[in-house]
């Protein structure tokens, strides 16, 4: 019984969900210097070439699903990404991917949100605008 127990700990750590937002961040570290609709283009441009489908794009609240394909570590991530208007060159963007079964997170959706919020940040900010 005992075995049985320790077993059952061990498949659940290792098939778990994992999941990451910006939200756990100061509201500073979410902020891109470019205005709401250069962040939202360039969200748009560069989520495709990171293997992700859109799976619902709604411009009016500035709201995007997306599926990122399945990798290694997981069955694929679910993707939400909202943008916040912050005066007329700033905006928030609110980034969380999670997913269900997985292979454990070891820290996998932490770096690809802030890989991928990073991609979005710097080439909005290099846009001319």
């Amino acid at each position: 019984m005992k075995r049985l127990l320790s077993i059952a700990i061990l498949l659940m750590i290792i098939v778990s969900c994992a999941s990451y937002s910006t939200t756990r961040r100061t509201e500073p570290e979410n902020i891109i210097n470019a205005p709401i609709d250069v962040v939202w283009e360039r969200t748009l441009e560069i989520l495709p070439t990171e293997r992700m489908t859109l799976k619902n794009v709604n411009k009016e609240n500035y709201f995007i699903e997306a599926k990122k394909h399945i990798t290694f570590w997981s069955w694929g991530d679910n993707v939400s990404i909202r943008l916040i208007p912050k005066g007329e060159k700033q905006t928030m963007m609110q980034f969380s991917t999670g997913t269900i079964w997985g292979w454990g997170d070891f820290g996998h959706e932490g770096r690809m949100t802030r890989n991928i919020f990073n991609r979005i940040k710097n080439a909005s900010e290099s846009s001319s605008f």
